[in-house]
């Protein structure tokens, strides 16, 4: 008969599976991001063999598996950050785990930009192993962090007129590019020469000598301003809508400086060509057959529907500061999240090829 284990042993064994399930949840943000390039190698090695006819049914099974599993590495780092940025006195190891997390928000877009980057630096060194390094590096700083004392919230002051500075440049913003930007990009359905046609309108206002430089002026402010914001809001609990609106911060801070590094150092100046339809949609392999074209897909698939839903995050707070009854504040930016969802599926469906000639045959 074999002996039964001791209380003490069993309490051991207890406390090392606590201990285990509770850092999983912590790493959860840090391993996803980690992953990232590895689900877009499979939907490629996928797509691969589709095209070649050496793959059947699960190759179109894995091509599905990896995007969704692509797609959803921000959106559950989202949840996690949400999740932690309500414990009320997080530990050390949760409050790492929650800033890492807001970051692994961005993993798309910071994909991209450390690509680029590495590439007019013609590095020898693949992108995917610093990428794996320095993700590596963080899931060791959340595991290694002391997750049993409490720390106390320390939340810092922010002064009033840098957020009401922050909410006017996001409506210069609207206003003098954003609008007429995704205005043009919902004509991708349409095909290169009406796009084309529209892009070549709206650049007579937004790449004016004298305009270009303001909104470039305005993004940098709206990066920096923004980050100052959010670091005062990661120091306190937030509640899911709040959180929301910290991490599509991130994400969109990346994103800009990102997309400005793409526009105005790779493609203008590295390369010497126009940022027009050839540019966005990764021709002329595209962006689904490329191996590194696929890269732009969660990366685009996920901007609109951040800028979008970021500032009907701001709507939320500004209606909440005048008084508007929460349930309709949350409602309004609810609503406007899934319609920005919407616009955002329509506009990357057309860079990936979907035309309304499709549905809609002469």
């Amino acid at each position: 008969m074999t002996p039964r284990p001791s209380a003490a042993v069993r309490q051991d064994a207890s406390t090392r599976t606590d201990w285990l399930r509770t850092r999983t949840t912590l790493l959860l943000a840090p391993i996803l991001a980690l992953a990232y390039p590895f689900l877009l190698e499979g939907f490629t090695a996928s797509v691969a063999a589709v095209l070649s006819g050496s793959g059947g049914v699960d190759a179109w099974l894995a091509i599905a598996a990896t995007l969704m599993l692509a797609f959803a590495v921000p959106i559950l780092a989202l949840l996690a950050a949400m999740s932690l940025a309500a414990v009320d006195l997080p530990t050390v190891a949760q409050r790492r785990a929650l800033h890492v997390a807001l970051v692994a928000v961005a993993v798309p877009p910071g994909f991209v930009f450390l690509g680029v980057v590495l590439t007019m630096l013609h590095s020898p060194i693949p992108d995917t192993w610093i990428w794996v390094a320095a993700w590596a590096a963080a899931g060791v700083s959340v595991a290694l962090a002391d997750n049993k004392s409490p720390t106390k919230p320390t939340p810092a002051a922010v002064a009033r007129w840098l957020r009401v500075a922050h909410g006017i440049s996001a409506l210069c913003i609207v206003v003098l590019f954003l609008a007429l930007h995704i205005g043009n990009h919902l004509f991708f359905v349409e095909g290169q020469a009406g796009y084309m046609v529209i892009m070549k309108l709206f650049r007579h206002v937004y790449r004016e000598a004298v305009v270009q430089p303001i909104v470039v002026a305005l993004f940098l402010f709206q990066v920096a301003s923004g980050l100052y914001l959010a670091i005062g809001r990661v120091s306190a609990p937030m509640d899911r809508f709040r959180t929301f609106q910290v991490a599509s911060g991130v994400f969109l801070a990346f994103y800009i400086l990102g997309h400005m590094d793409s526009v105005f150092i790779f493609a203008r100046t590295y390369n010497g060509i126009d940022t027009d339809w050839g540019f966005a949609t990764g021709a002329p392999a595209g962006l689904v057959k490329d191996a590194w074209n696929i890269r732009l897909v969660p990366h685009y698939g996920l901007s609109i529907f951040f800028v979008l839903a970021h500032l009907m995050s701001g709507l939320r707070a500004i209606l909440l500061a005048h008084g508007v009854r929460k349930a309709l504040a949350d409602r309004t930016m609810i609503g406007g999240a899934v319609a920005a969802a919407a616009i955002n599926s329509l506009v990357m469906l057309g860079m990936c090829g979907v035309r309304l000639s499709f549905v809609l045959p002469n």
